[in-house]
């Protein structure tokens, strides 16, 4: 990822990442592998970043889905249904502890889960909270997502990125 300077501020290029999002939020199969084959040569170092930062804000802005522990449980559920015969799985109490988490702002339960099974679950949580958004609204919650992800990464400790 090349990194620049914004007003004397380091700023890194995550548009790889970004873009692999929108292409998991369009199901474009073959562009994700694409994306991913690019991510192998340059690196996947900050992924945990900036997904996380998408999962963060796209259950932020379904808090009203998400307003009880049921709401959660119910929505893995059904999440858990549209990607049977995919070859994708979803731990549901992974998933449900990481919305309660986002909603909550309580990390606690989740600081101890392996930060690749975060990173697959959550990503699989977005391609659900993220599939129905129009072509603008994917690109403008890209913008914040970019944005949050840079600001975690400024306001992390050395060694830290989340």
């Amino acid at each position: 990822m090349a990194v620049t300077e914004v007003a004397g501020t380091p700023v890194t290029d995550r548009t790889t990442y970004l873009e692999l999002l929108r292409e998991l939020a369009r199901s474009d199969a073959e562009a994700y592998r694409q994306r991913c084959a690019e991510l192998d040569e340059q690196g996947w170092g900050e992924l945990g970043l900036v997904v996380g930062a998408g999962f963060f804000l796209a259950v932020r802005r379904h808090l009203a889905a998400f307003s009880d522990r049921a709401a959660i449980i119910q929505f893995v559920a059904e999440t858990r249904v549209e990607i049977v015969g995919t070859g994708a799985d979803l731990d549901p109490k992974v998933a449900e502890s990481l919305i309660e988490s986002a909603t909550t702002g309580d990390i606690s339960e989740v600081e101890q889960i392996n930060p690749n099974l975060v990173i697959e679950v959550e990503m699989l949580l977005l391609w659900d909270l993220l599939r129905s958004l129009s072509d603008d609204e994917l690109s403008r919650f890209l913008a914040e997502v970019g944005s949050l992800s840079q600001q975690w990464a400024a306001d992390a400790p050395a060694g830290g990125a989340r």
